[in-house]
């Protein structure tokens, strides 16, 4: 065991440069979108929390690079392989962030179950093979998280408010409370954000160069699990390596032809900062889809409509198109920012779009 989180990271490293050279490359590929919590076969033990104390000690899947994978157990990283047969099928539906039952014997250690998901983090997309009415995938990156920390860059790539919404809504969707973390802010201003009044997110503007807004971030995530999001360069990696004041993550660079990051990491990987904060960094996303978030249930992830939507004319309202609707007209009087609502207006339009 070793509660170092370099030296985890290190041989972490030298995982995938096996993998890059060939190693269970089909059973990786089988490893690429693991299953929704329900979507878990009937085989697969899965107990709630009460249940999980009488089965065996319990850790938290720290990264997963097949057929390797490690686990924190009381402040330690525990290295484990899944053999052949169910070790294996049991790894390949988890995520980095399950809680597992596990066993060990001398250097080896099995997984015998796993707890029940209380939050994730989900990407949601059209699978266009499947049937009408069946068309949604969901492919969980993070699972049991706090906080969503939101990464969004001032410049290099630009500033992009539209995805930072949707990442809200896949926040809200998995139960995890949202962050908006504003980083390269030595490298330009931070951009107003009037939208987000009201919407219960804090919000923080650091920067990697300089320090500044680290020891605030610090602060908001600490003693929680939280998972780092955003596109590709927008400075996760770079902004945990601060948090941990040395590298322990590498960091891409930006392309000067797009002016987007460089994808360098290729899997979510767990980190124990100050032996009690779990900071979790993930692949960028350039895009996102909302397929597997129904229309009806879209506008309860708005919470300043919350107080408005009660006093619509009728109960099942969208705020789009019906007539007497309490939201659009507290949106008229500036009670609720225009910006929100529209941005709202076209998700919406997007997951009609994606459903049809």
């Amino acid at each position: 065991m070793n509660n170092d989180s370099s030296t985890h990271t290190s041989r972490w490293k030298e995982r995938r440069a096996i993998r890059s050279h060939g190693l269970s490359k089909q059973a990786n590929a089988k490893n690429s979108n693991p299953v929704s919590e329900a979507e878990w076969p009937d085989w697969l033990p899965v107990y709630s929390d009460e249940e999980a104390k009488s089965k065996g000690e319990i850790g938290i899947l720290a990264d997963i690079n097949y057929p390797f994978y490690s686990l924190l157990y009381k402040g330690s990283f525990i290295e484990g392989k899944a053999e052949r047969g169910v070790q294996s099928d049991i790894l390949k539906l988890l995520v980095v962030g399950d809680m597992v039952i596990f066993e060990s014997s001398g250097e080896a250690i099995s997984i015998k179950g796993v707890l029940q998901r209380h939050s994730k983090i989900a990407r949601l997309y059209t699978d266009s093979t499947k049937r009408q009415g069946e068309r949604s995938v969901e492919k969980v990156i993070a699972a049991n998280i706090d906080i969503g920390v939101i990464v969004a860059s001032t410049t290099q790539p630009q500033f992009n408010l539209r995805l930072i919404d949707r990442y809200m809504v896949i926040c809200e969707y998995g139960n995890v409370k949202p962050l908006l973390c504003i980083t390269k802010i030595d490298l330009e201003k931070s951009p107003g954000l009037p939208m987000y009044d009201g919407s219960n997110m804090p919000i923080v503007e650091v920067s990697n160069k300089t320090k500044e807004g680290i020891e605030k971030l610090k602060e908001l995530l600490k003693g929680k699990a939280c998972v780092f999001l955003g596109s590709s360069g927008v400075g996760k990696s770079s902004l945990i390596n601060t948090m941990f004041g040395k590298e322990i993550l590498e960091v891409g660079e930006i392309s000067r032809k797009s002016g987007m990051g460089m994808h360098t990491t290729s899997s979510a990987s767990l980190h124990l900062f100050k032996g009690d904060t779990v900071l979790i960094d993930t692949p960028g996303i350039r895009s996102l889809s909302l397929g597997n978030i129904d229309e009806n249930s879209l506008k309860t992830y708005f919470h300043e409509f919350e107080e408005y939507a009660p006093q619509c004319e009728f109960s099942d309202c969208t705020h789009s198109h019906e007539p007497k609707c309490a939201v659009k007209e507290a949106v008229e009087n500036g009670k609720i920012p225009k910006w929100r609502y529209d941005t709202y207006i076209r998700i919406l339009d997007d997951i009609r779009r994606e459903k049809k």
